[in-house]
């Protein structure tokens, strides 16, 4: 039986009445930015996955990826949980980075690695199954998540958003609080701006009179009056990340203004009316230590419960789909497998925003070509990388690659497809197309007066 995957759940990993067993599909090494209509499988009694399933009377699942084989892999649900068995494939089934030699029972969170895809392991409940196909419709942010938790949340944000309710995010550095703040404030109708302020870079003297502002003459530098932050948002929103380091003392006052909507700027007389929505985030729990961190008194006025955004290592299912977004439509190029279960594997401390500057990075140095471990930081590439007994039997070989003049006939052969390319030779598509920019081939050449490749 092979380890957990780190962080995974290992409490009751039996499916239960109120959670399902499924597949959840991260994407494909050479196809980041493919897109699945059903990207969720559930597995009920067995779960045939392979490349020529098409025909089996059992439930299955198709991938059309040359480095799965006919008949990968079988997912069982057992009266103990899901196991998966390696049907002889010939570039065999890995868990978390780790090829299988007989049965492995799985838990919430494993990462199934089958050719060039990868699947994640969920028991996922009634609600969680709803909220994900809701985002598949219409989703909340830049992408539509497949992460059961974050669905959930998501779908908790969708309800909270055209009301006035304020909202507390909670979550490590990265997760995209200002993202999911962003997506609230478009949802909510309001015709104000959203202002967003980093409340850590705030300098702790100047707290009061940069929320709300101040009268002239209010101290000696005030020679004429400035609205603060809260005037600047009105009949908008107005985030607050990081409000765990604002100092106690404007936190008391922050939950005076959101009890009564008025507050009295520095050295004025008269208090203020405004009509502010607020949402603040913090990657801390609340305390009741006035001395430091985000008050309770002030948590609890904020929301009935944080919502709590899951760190990316709880939702690599989405690294796919992020990785499409950072890459854009002008640069999405296909991954090399080792590189791609890197990705998959790696803890991600630095969350979604570490994830967008890696990807942006190895697109640049990759140029054209596909995207390897030699385009990712040393440490990614590095820890923990997958082993050569993982890797795929194509890969391990290291044929050499052909003469320009053959990758030249068999482009002009299949008129400039480069997928039937590889078919040919029996080789990955990204090793293929990583030989014809090596040799300096026009591909658009091939395809000229040619009808429209296959797909």
């Amino acid at each position: 039986m092979q380890p957990p995957h780190p962080d995974t759940v290992t409490l009751d990993d039996a499916p239960s009445p109120g959670r399902h067993p499924a597949l959840v599909i991260v994407g494909a090494a050479e196809a980041p930015a493919r897109r699945f209509a059903d990207p969720v499988v559930p597995i009920d009694t067995t779960l045939l996955v392979g490349r020529n399933v098409s025909e089996a009377t059992s439930p299955r699942l198709s991938l059309d990826d040359l480095l799965v084989s006919g008949r990968h892999a079988l997912f069982e649900r057992r009266s103990h949980g899901v196991e998966v068995r390696d049907l002889g494939s010939k570039n065999r089934t890995l868990v978390n980075g780790r090829a299988i030699g007989e049965p492995t029972r799985l838990a919430d969170g494993d990462i199934v690695f089958i050719g060039a895809h990868a699947l994640v392991f969920r028991l996922i409940t009634d609600a969680q199954s709803a909220a994900i196909r809701d985002e598949q419709e219409r989703p909340f942010g830049p992408v539509a998540t497949v992460s059961p938790s974050l669905a959930l949340a998501c779908d908790r944000l969708k309800r909270l958003a055209p009301s006035d309710a304020e909202v507390l995010l909670t979550g490590e550095t990265g997760v995209g609080k200002e993202v999911f703040a962003g997506a609230i404030h478009r949802l909510s109708g309001r015709t104000g701006p959203l202002l967003a302020v980093n409340c850590a870079a705030l300098p702790r003297d100047l707290v009061e009179s940069e929320l709300f502002g101040y009268a002239r003459g209010a101290h000696s530098q005030a020679t004429r009056s400035k609205p603060g932050l809260v005037e600047q948002a009105h009949q908008g929103t107005l985030f607050l990340d990081e409000i765990g380091e604002m100092p106690s003392e404007a936190q008391a006052k922050l939950l005076r203004f959101l009890q009564t909507k008025a507050y009295t700027p520095l050295g004025a007389v008269e208090p203020v009316r405004m009509n502010v929505r607020l949402i603040a985030a913090t990657h801390h729990r609340p305390t009741a230590n006035e001395g430091s961190g985000l008050r309770l008194d002030l948590a609890a006025r904020l929301g009935a419960h944080p919502i709590s955004l899951p760190p990316l290592r709880h939702r690599i299912e989405d690294m796919m789909r992020l990785a499409g977004l950072f890459l854009g439509p002008t640069r999405v190029r296909p991954f090399e497998v080792a590189a791609f279960r890197r990705l998959c594997l790696y803890r991600w401390p630095g969350n979604v925003r570490q994830l967008e500057k890696v990807i942006t990075e190895a697109a640049i140095l990759s140029e054209r070509a596909p995207i390897g471990l030699e385009h990712l930081p040393e440490p990614l590439a590095e820890e923990g990388s997958v082993s050569a007994a993982a890797e795929p039997a194509r890969s391990r070989a290291r044929r050499p690659a052909p003469p320009a003049d053959v990758l030249e006939r068999l482009l002009a052969k299949h008129r400039g497809n480069v997928a039937d390319v590889a078919r040919e030779l029996d080789r990955q598509w990204a090793v293929v197309w990583r030989w014809i920019v090596k040799s300096g081939i026009d591909v658009d050449r091939f395809r000229d007066d040619a009808s429209p490749p296959k797909s």
